[in-house]
């Protein structure tokens, strides 16, 4: 090679060697700069909530970053939610928290980081009026509220809260949870200024206590799933299976547990009260072998309705959580004793179910309804009861199908303004069905009766009532009832006693007539007459000799003067045909006939003044 070749290619060589240390150099420090402008430049455009979060929330992920920036008050291009996913549709599949293990960490938000914006001052100037709107994300770690006063509404949807929520005592003006999945609750004590929203997919796998609770708005748990806590804590009421605990909350609207509201566990609404309506349309409770609803205490101002038809399958509910229940459905006992309710009850369309050796059914010792009590299409389970003891409603109306069995039916002491249908034969049956004979129930529905003006029904009633009582001594019992049922309807109608009597009398007459025409009676006066008096004795009138017998306190002077005589015996003629009369046989009839007049007049005595009535 020549050498002037050589020293080309050797420049050459430098030549390429110093570009590519150019390169290098550029990369090493040109790119970082770059990088660090660019940085630079995006920070500038940051919102102020997400500045002021960065620093004490070093590397935001996409979502809370999301969740800042839609939260600030300064965003003019804020949406309804900050949509932590890909869709803002609440019902898209990728929004829905079932499938939340499948989410990629950028879907996650920190719960300090909503407590942050919950309780810093400085965060909480610049929040927007419309609060914390989220949806779809993953809440890590234990969210605590309690005893924080959230000055804007908090509105969790369709996310994924597995820690215990901590409300106790919180106060907030809003709290929506629609479409959550979450662990247990504690918001014993919260204050929530307007709604309080626990359905549409929402799911707890504990406990949701807001024992002592105040909502100024309503309570909407519709298609809401409720779990009981599977470790509950050594406490007062443990072992009770509590999935919703609102023991003693003050509601000023509603509560609606309907739509395919699902709880397995415990409802316990003991002392609770309620402005308006208590709703448990298309819902299901199941607490196998204990109370399903403890309801003992509560006071609702409107209606209380239990499995009334409430959504129609094309209903926004039905299309998107599949088709609902249109009643109710209990898997153990339904207790409402001592509930105040302000207008009407209505238990139709219902099924009240469980383990027979557990208890299952109704129970509403001591209610007071101001209104109807309706009970229709109810199914009760074998071993299911109906309680409405000591009860007061204004009308009671129900239907034959949805009667308890035999010794399942408990209403001594309710009482009721009307009752539908009033059918007397049907509604003895009704009572009939408790356990033992209880007078009060006989002694309501004829009072009801006799104030609508069905007098025979209150008889009648008043009638069974008597048969009844006696049938429960026994075999002389019933003989004594059965001999007052018929004389004077057990004081109920004393006047039938008039026809016995008359009866009796007539039948005395009779036999008198016979006696005297067969020759057995004789002159019983003076035992020894003189012969001339023969022809001025008394003659033998039988039927007054028949009423002078009968009648205890009346003296017509005829059986002063002639009586049977027990050992004649002739022939009489009655309508052509002979009979032997016997005067032994006529004197133990006229005694027993004695015996009856003073048994029918005392009877009838007791009756008229009513020493024979129970009622």
């Amino acid at each position: 090679m020549k050498r002037a070749d050589w020293l080309v290619g050797a420049n050459f060589a430098w030549g390429d060697l110093l570009i590519a240390r150019l390169v290098r150099m550029v990369v090493r420090f040109a790119v970082p700069l770059l990088a660090a402008l660019a940085a630079g430049t995006a920070s500038a455009a940051d919102s102020s909530l997400v500045k002021l979060a960065s620093a004490r929330f070093p590397n935001l992920t996409r979502a809370e970053r999301t969740l800042l920036e839609n939260t600030d008050v300064e965003n003019d291009a804020r949406t309804d939610f900050a949509v932590a996913g890909v869709s803002a549709d609440p019902f898209d599949i990728s929004n829905d928290p079932a499938h939340a293990a499948d989410w990629d960490a950028q879907r996650n938000i920190r719960a300090s980081l909503i407590r942050w914006l919950c309780v810093t001052p400085g965060a909480v100037a610049i929040v927007d009026p419309g609060g914390i709107r989220l949806l779809g994300a993953r809440i890590v770690g234990g969210l605590d509220l309690s005893y924080v006063r959230i000055p804007f509404a908090l509105v969790l949807n369709h996310c994924a809260i597995p820690e215990r929520i901590h409300l106790h005592s919180a106060d907030v003006p809003q709290l929506d949870l629609n479409g959550s999945y979450t662990g247990e609750i504690d918001g014993e004590g919260l204050n929530v200024h307007g709604e309080l929203l626990l359905g549409y997919g929402f799911h707890a796998s504990g406990e949701v206590v807001l024992a002592d609770a105040k909502i100024d708005g309503y309570i909407d748990c519709g298609a809401g799933h409720f779990s009981h806590s599977k470790v509950e804590p050594q406490v007062w009421g443990a072992g009770l299976n509590k999935a919703l605990n609102l023991d003693g909350a003050t509601v000023r609207g509603a509560i609606f547990l309907w739509n395919g509201f699902e709880s397995d566990g415990m409802i316990y609404l003991s002392d609770a009260v309620l402005g308006a309506d208590l709703a448990l349309m298309g819902a299901r409770v199941s607490n196998p072998g204990q109370a399903a609803i403890l309801a003992y205490g509560i006071e609702v101002k409107g209606n209380l309705l239990i499995g009334s038809r409430s959504v129609g399958e094309n209903s926004s509910v039905a299309r998107h959580f599949g088709k609902v229940s249109q009643g109710f459905q209990a898997d153990g006992l339904v207790e409402f004793g001592a509930a105040h309710v302000g207008a009407n009850v209505a238990v139709t369309h219902a099924k009240f179910g469980g383990p027979a050796d557990g208890p299952i059914g109704f129970e509403g010792q001591e209610m007071l309804v101001r209104g109807a009590f309706t009970w229709t299409d109810v199914s009760l389970a074998k071993g299911a009861k109906f309680d409405l003891s000591a009860s007061a409603v204004n009308v009671f109306i129900d239907d034959e199908r949805s009667w308890p069995a035999p010794g399942n039916l408990f209403i001594d002491g309710l009482t009721y303004q009307g009752i539908d249908p009033s059918d007397v034969g049907a509604r003895l049956r009704w009572i009939g069905l408790q356990s033992g004979f209880h007078p009060q129930p006989y002694r309501q529905l004829a009072k009801v009766l006799h104030e609508s003006g069905d007098d025979s029904g209150a008889v009648k009633v008043l009638v069974a009532a008597g048969d009844a009582r006696y049938a429960q001594y026994g075999l002389m019992g019933r003989l004594v009832g059965g001999i007052l049922r018929v004389t004077i309807g057990y004081g109920h109608q004393p006047f039938r006693t008039i026809l016995w009597m008359m009866g009796v009398i007539i039948l005395g007459w009779l036999l008198v007539t016979a006696g005297a025409r067969a020759g057995v009676m004789r002159r019983t006066w003076p035992d020894s007459p003189p012969p001339g008096e023969a022809a001025a004795y008394e003659k033998l009138h039988p039927l007054l000799y028949s009423l002078d017998v009968f009648l205890p306190f009346v003296n017509l002077h005829q059986e002063h003067y002639w009586w049977a005589d027990a050992e004649r015996t002739g022939e009489s003629s009655v309508l052509g045909v002979k009979i032997r009369v016997s005067g032994a046989f006529l004197r133990y009839y006229l005694w027993t006939q004695v015996i009856a007049g003073w048994l029918l007049s005392a009877i009838f005595v007791a009756g008229v003044t009513g020493l024979m009535r129970n009622d």
